[in-house]
């Protein structure tokens, strides 16, 4: 009778103990998120600051100045025809140049060509400057963008200096 005795007395406490692993549906199995914290995003912070674009270096004002000038040269060709001159001139322009001098008619413009050597005007940066350029119709701006350094300078607008 003791060895049932204690055969039944192993067996209650072996019950007893499975007891605790055993999942009566009472809570969810644990996963890792159950253990993490509850915590809001961070939302990022505007300090109001804009990183101003760097200042044009030498390179790339020499750069501008050669685009300014064929875009100029481009421009300045009242002779062509108007598909011709567009075909010519499109791929000189930036998107918002492109807008503005869409359906120009040529022979409404009084250049014919660039008299001299331009220059970069204060102010420029990297990624947007204006080039003034001496022609035979006086001196015009043309305004050049472009999205980054590594991006060649296309021309956002063409026009004359008022006076």
């Amino acid at each position: 009778m003791r060895k049932t005795a204690a055969t039944l007395m192993l067996a209650i406490a072996a019950a007893t103990a499975l007891t605790g692993c055993v999942d009566h549906g009472l809570s969810p199995a644990p996963t890792s998120s159950n253990y993490l914290p509850s915590m809001p995003p961070t939302a990022p912070v505007d300090d109001g600051k804009v990183a101003a674009a760097p200042e044009a270096g030498a390179d790339s004002q020499r750069d501008a100045i050669a685009a300014a000038t064929k875009a100029m040269q481009t421009f300045a060709q009242p002779q062509l025809s108007a598909d011709k001159w567009w075909a010519q001139l499109l791929p000189l322009l930036s998107q918002q140049g492109g807008i503005a001098y869409e359906g120009t008619d040529p022979a409404q413009i009084p250049v014919h060509q660039v008299t001299s050597v331009g220059t970069a005007l204060p102010g420029s940066t990297e990624v947007s400057l204006i080039v003034q350029l001496p022609t035979d119709a006086g001196p015009y701006n043309i305004t050049l963008t472009r999205p980054d350094v590594s991006a060649p300078w296309l021309a956002d607008r063409i026009r004359p200096i008022q006076g």
